[in-house]
């Protein structure tokens, strides 16, 4: 049995100040803020525990903010085309996007906090964003469950549109 916590008003209030809509829970927020100051770790499993450490001053969280849709879909485009040849599996392409993405540095901690699916911000994003590039007709609805592929379009816009800069 989970103990049952009551909040004031304001406190309620502030949590869903800093919350995400539709994908955080009051015990998810509060998670996250505990391991912001180093109350809690992560450790394997993102179960987290309790840190001996003594709390840490960090930068807040709010500060950060997540890398846009848009950016993740011109990686998934240069993956697809250049590291798959315009056809691959939705983990090992989601995994290589992320991969490059993390290299240019794009993908930063609030990217990689789970949702209540128990993926990523940035897995999450990357399949709306293989949606948003379907939709456009850059990705073939056509494929089997699970394979990625680019449409003739879609191959085109790879080979027109440079990969974005490196960010420092």
């Amino acid at each position: 049995m989970m103990p049952t916590i009551r909040l004031d008003n304001d406190v309620f209030q502030g949590l869903k100040l800093i919350a995400e809509p539709f994908i955080d829970t009051p015990n998810t927020v509060i998670r996250r803020l505990l391991e912001d100051h180093g109350v809690l770790v992560k450790t394997k499993g993102d179960v987290a525990k309790t840190a001996n450490a003594e709390v840490k001053n960090e930068t807040n969280r709010q500060s950060v903010s997540l890398t846009p849709q848009p950016t993740y879909e011109a990686f998934l485009l240069h993956v697809l085309g250049t590291n798959f040849h315009g056809r691959g599996g939705k983990h090992e392409v989601t995994k290589c996007v992320i991969e490059l993405m993390t290299a240019q540095g794009y993908i930063r901690a609030p990217d990689l906090e789970r949702v209540s699916t128990g993926e990523t911000k940035a897995e999450n994003t990357i399949a709306w964003g293989r949606n948003a590039l379907k939709e456009k007709g850059l990705i073939s609805h056509l494929s089997p469950r699970g394979i990625w592929e680019l449409t003739p379009e879609g191959v085109e816009k790879v080979k027109s549109t440079p990969l974005p800069i490196t960010k420092e």
